[in-house]
């Protein structure tokens, strides 16, 4: 009877034994499920946050582009804006800007140009040294110079005039002016001869004006854009 007693006794406390153990592994079952879930999360959770930012550089990196990009055809823009040295807009700048100063000077200025010439004491300018008629040169302080009339202020040598304006019509004998506007190089120089007896060089005698002001004036034209 006590045998079997203490047999009942071993059998219910392998069974509790076994119970516990599963319990345990139950449980650790569960752990190793939570962690692996707490785990799935974390990655998920990871991954999408390399989402959003691999989204928000390549959104930064396309507005950094664009911006690139605008920058560059500001540049481009800006690039193409070229000074052009001469043309009808910076003429009608000049012709304002000799009235002015004509009235400073108690002088009347008038504007010539090719076939439209101007009669100082005989000779017909600007053709008559354009073209060399009759060996005629113009000079620059005694130098012979190379003069091409332009509509843009470039020349291929020497040179470019641009506009011709005198008083002749209007000042006293011995006290007429002409003034050739040029562009030497890219540089705005305004000359000036009162010549009024030929020679045997037939040399048209020109220098630079030493009046500042006109000086300045054309220069100022010239820079416009």
């Amino acid at each position: 009877m006590k045998k079997v007693w203490i047999t009942s006794l071993l059998f219910a406390a392998l069974l509790l034994t076994a119970c516990q153990k599963n319990r345990e592994v139950i449980s650790t079952s569960s752990s190793t499920i939570a962690t692996k879930e707490t785990s799935m999360s974390s990655t998920e959770h990871s991954s999408a946050k390399k989402e959003v930012n691999s989204i928000s550089t390549s959104t930064e990196s396309v507005s950094e582009e664009q911006e690139t990009s605008e920058s560059s055809s500001s540049s481009i823009k800006e690039s193409q804006v070229v000074n052009v040295l001469w043309n009808e807009a910076k003429a009608q700048q000049l012709n304002t800007f000799m009235a002015s100063w004509g009235q400073t000077m108690k002088q009347s200025y008038k504007e010539y140009g090719p076939g439209n010439n101007v009669n100082l004491y005989g000779l017909q300018l600007p053709d008559t040294v354009l073209a060399n008629t009759n060996g005629w040169q113009a000079t620059v302080n005694n130098v012979p110079i190379t003069l091409t009339w332009s509509k843009n202020g470039e020349a291929n040598a020497g040179y470019a005039l641009v506009a011709v304006y005198s008083d002749v019509e209007t000042q006293a004998s011995l006290a007429k002016h002409v003034y050739f506007f040029t562009i030497d190089a890219g540089v705005p120089k305004v000359l000036v001869t009162s010549q009024n007896q030929g020679n045997p060089d037939n040399y048209l005698y020109f220098k630079e004006t030493e009046n500042q002001q006109l000086k300045d004036g054309f220069t100022e034209i010239v820079g416009n854009v």
